[in-house]
């Protein structure tokens, strides 16, 4: 697009390939569910604490940067994409909300007393949040492809 800073390009090009990283983490997690719904593991209950934990450090400063190059750029080029931008905020704000409740959630496993009722909880909660942030992922690349 003219008139867009190199910066701007840069950083666009980095949060476009920061979600392709994260749907495929996404699909990798629907299958560590999927294990861990069939066989109650606790190294598959591990990995996926791992990987959460890992974007729960991660995807603060990536929403960050969205915010602050990505939504502030295109909310100046049309009234609706300002609004997009601005649903997008809340957007991370809930996201980021989930992820942390499900992390402090696979915190407690080992306090559960009922293992089978605590993987069952974990399984629908984890899959709520890679739901969640796999639709906004598809639909920021959707909405602001000319930009990504």
């Amino acid at each position: 697009m003219a008139g867009l800073t190199p910066a701007f390009h840069v950083e666009s090009e980095r949060i476009h390939h920061d979600h392709q990283v994260m749907l495929k983490q996404l699909t990798e997690l629907e299958l560590e569910f999927e294990r861990l719904h069939c066989t109650a593991d606790l190294r598959v209950a591990s990995k996926i604490q791992e990987t959460f934990r890992k974007m729960a450090r991660l995807l603060p400063e990536h929403c960050l940067r969205e915010e602050t190059w990505l939504y502030a750029t295109v909310a100046q080029v049309s009234a609706e994409l300002a609004t997009f931008a601005e649903e997008m905020k809340r957007e991370h704000a809930n996201v980021l909300a989930a992820l942390n409740a499900f992390c402090v959630a696979l915190d407690e496993l080992p306090n559960f007393v009922d293992f089978a009722a605590a993987i069952r909880q974990l399984h629908e909660q984890g899959l709520d949040v890679v739901r969640v942030l796999r639709a906004h992922i598809t639909l920021e690349e959707k909405e602001l492809s000319g930009f990504l």
